[in-house]
């Protein structure tokens, strides 16, 4: 059951921090510069979460 929740919130929180950073490049960045370097810093940072969550199912 372990497994299955980390796996699971780490699979969620890389897909969460994609989309942040695919809204941040798109949306934001002909619009307001500042506002697209923060949420592509919390998309990065969502995704090294999520890659750390995800680091004993697949492997170092």
């Amino acid at each position: 059951m372990d497994r299955w929740l980390r796996d699971g919130t780490g699979t969620l929180l890389v897909l969460c921090a994609l989309s942040a950073l695919f809204y941040g490049v798109t949306r934001l960045r002909g619009h307001d510069y500042l506002a697209c370097i923060i949420l592509s810093l919390t998309g990065l940072s969502l995704l090294r979460a999520g890659v750390e969550l995800l680091r004993p199912s697949v492997g170092d």
